[in-house]
């Protein structure tokens, strides 16, 4: 299925378990309740797919493009080579992630309301106007992400580190960091972190305006 076009192709329930499926173009195909568990779907593209409750579960997604698809209650875990992958304007809302290296992914106007995420590594990753509200990160690595401007207004940090993030300018009134989150040299120039809460050890902060409840 390598290089195959499957444009707009109805793909409802389809199974495409251990399938070599590697630049393989999927744009507006309807694919909700398909299982691509275990696929190789490197470098393939999903644009404005529907994936609604669609199975990725240890499958390969190296530069995979999901921009603007619908992944909302899909299945997304054990993505270990998952580098680079774009999901940009991407609707993840109500979807769990876990287990899972997301390194150096673009999240540009992608949609986390309420996503709960669990031993994800956005490494190096971009985030950009992203839909933080209600989401929960448990166990996740932003190392050297950048979330800077960022909405982060009450999302839930659990465990986790957050080491080189650049959180300049970000909103993060009334989030929450558990004691062991670990927040070494962070950028948090002109962050908002009004009403936050922290049990966490801020380690070395570039920051010169840290909140009392930091402190």
């Amino acid at each position: 299925l390598s290089s195959t076009s499957l444009v707009a192709a109805n793909l409802t329930e389809a199974t495409f378990q251990q399938a070599v499926a590697h630049d393989a173009a999927f744009d507006f195909a309807d694919c909700d309740d398909a299982d691509f568990s275990g696929a190789d779907v490197r470098r393939s593209s999903f644009r404005n797919a529907t994936l609604r409750e669609a199975a990725f579960n240890g499958a390969i997604i190296h530069r995979t493009n999901f921009s603007r698809a619908d992944l909302r209650g899909a299945s997304l875990i054990g993505l270990y080579q998952a580098q680079s992958v774009v999901l940009d304007g991407a609707n993840l809302q109500g979807t769990a992630i876990s287990n899972s290296w997301l390194i150096r992914a673009s999240l540009v106007g992608t949609n986390l309301r309420a996503a709960v995420v669990d031993d994800v590594n956005f490494r190096e990753s971009l985030f950009r106007g992203v839909d933080f509200a209600g989401a929960t990160f448990v166990d996740s690595r932003f190392d050297f992400a950048d979330l800077s401007g960022e909405k982060l207004d009450g999302v839930v940090f659990e465990a986790g580190h957050l080491a080189w993030t650049d959180l300049s300018g970000a909103s993060l009134q009334m989030a929450t960091f558990t004691a062991s989150v670990g927040l070494t040299q962070i950028d948090a120039r002109g962050a908002d972190f009004l009403a936050a809460v922290s049990e966490a050890s801020l380690g070395e902060v570039s920051s010169r305006k840290l909140p009392t409840a930091f402190l």
